[in-house]
């Protein structure tokens, strides 16, 4: 099931893309300008993701974007 990835500068846009490049998750779709990404990202990649990440600003992830 794709989870949408909203983030809230691009700098966590670009954190958020380099690590799901690293881990080779599947990208579906991704929009800088809307600061989005839609992606096959496994739940517990989730937590992974937010523990290994240092966001600046707030960055969602769930079923359906913002």
């Amino acid at each position: 099931m794709p989870r949408y990835i909203d983030c809230c500068s691009y700098d966590d846009y670009d954190r958020v893309v380099r690590f799901l490049l690293e881990k080779r998750v599947k990208i579906i779709e991704r929009d800088k300008m809307k600061m989005l990404v839609v992606a096959e990202l496994p739940k517990s990649m989730e937590d992974e993701m937010s523990d290994k990440i240092k966001f600046d600003e707030v960055v969602t992830v769930g079923e359906s974007p913002l």
